[in-house]
């Protein structure tokens, strides 16, 4: 008769019946309450359908209603439009902001070349520190 030797090692700890189970339990479950749930929903949505009041039977009141007056944008996307051409313009020109205080503006590309010129300058001045 041929002898059975134990299992040993990380398997002989599992019990592959009892996870298959547990997995079908798990599955048969979630099929059981979505299956009470569905028509609970649908008893739900009769109920809100209900509260929500019959559409007029007046043509009037089906056509969109403009806001009360005063109206201060009447074409949205077209004010963000001009707002940022204008916006641009003044990222690309040179101008002035305050002339009595001589605050002025200049493009910010330049801006750029300034800013990075000063900054090689100022590297080249600047003492470097001895490294311990």
């Amino acid at each position: 008769m041929a002898e059975k030797r134990p299992r040993t090692g990380f398997d002989s700890e599992l019990d592959l019946r009892a996870i298959i189970y547990s997995g079908l339990g798990i599955v048969l479950v979630t099929a059981v309450i979505l299956a009470l749930l569905f028509p609970l929903l649908e008893v739900f949505r009769r109920e809100r359908a209900a509260l929500d009041p019959a559409p007029s039977p007046m043509p009037e009141a089906q056509h969109p209603r403009l806001p009360p007056e005063p109206r201060l944008q009447a074409e949205p996307r077209l004010d963000m439009e001009k707002l940022r051409a204008r916006d641009e313009a003044a990222l690309q020109s040179y101008g002035w902001v305050d002339r009595a205080a001589g605050i002025g503006r200049i493009p910010i590309e330049r801006a750029i070349e300034i800013l990075a010129e000063t900054d090689r300058r100022i590297m080249k001045v600047a003492p470097r520190r001895k490294r311990r």
